[in-house]
């Protein structure tokens, strides 16, 4: 596993975490299905998207006293992504990640929920030989979401994830055997369905 990643990822989640600290808070736990693919600059032959899913925790919490409507949201997630080609037979590519969105949620109303952020991730496992020498460890995307019932115990999400991050990068050779650069490509792309129930349901007053 590429360490220094991984220590950027947990670096950037606990400066958000350690905020949560001085404000309202509140904790839940998550799971959903994923809808997965990616976007090639070369062409996939007969690719497909594949189902998956996520689970994990989060924790909410409002930075501004007097604006309710307005709060942050870090999670900790294991999701699973990926792809398929089919040819003669159905091959599945997939990546399990350790993912940690960090969202920006407004609530134009109690019962429906906005959100937009970054995700950042690093893989832990794939289903392909050799796929932890051949893959990158550091994934990143942006994401942007919609909740609904966010003001009760029980919710519902949906979400798009898109990747900005190249998962390979490899040499482009031609016929002849000469080098024309590296290319940098394929990028995750993730629809997400999930449910959350929040293990307390009033906010948690963690400062005076």
């Amino acid at each position: 596993m590429n360490i220094r990643s991984f220590l950027k990822v947990l670096f950037v989640y606990g400066l958000f975490t350690l905020a949560a600290t001085k404000s309202n808070a509140q904790v839940a736990i998550q799971a959903g299905a994923n809808f997965c693919n990616v976007k090639s600059d070369v062409l996939l032959g007969n690719q497909n998207s594949i189902e998956a899913y996520h689970f994990g925790f989060g924790i909410q919490y409002f930075p501004v006293k007097n604006f309710s409507k307005l709060s942050l949201i870090n999670e900790f997630i294991f999701t699973q992504k990926g792809y398929q080609q089919n040819f003669s037979n159905d091959y599945f590519f997939r990546f399990n990640y350790l993912a940690f969105p960090i969202l920006v949620n407004y609530s134009p109303v109690p019962f429906l929920s906005l959100q937009g952020g970054v995700e950042l991730s690093t893989l832990l496992s794939t289903n392909i030989k050799q796929g932890m020498k051949t893959y990158n460890h550091f994934d990143s995307g942006l994401v942007a979401g919609i909740s609904a019932f966010d003001n009760r115990r029980f919710s519902i999400y949906s979400r798009v994830t898109y990747g900005l991050s190249p998962m390979l990068n490899y040499v482009l050779i031609d016929e002849m055997g000469n080098f024309h650069g590296k290319m940098k490509d394929l990028h995750n792309v993730c629809f997400s369905l999930g449910i959350k129930f929040k293990l307390l349901n009033e906010k948690i007053i963690l400062h005076k």
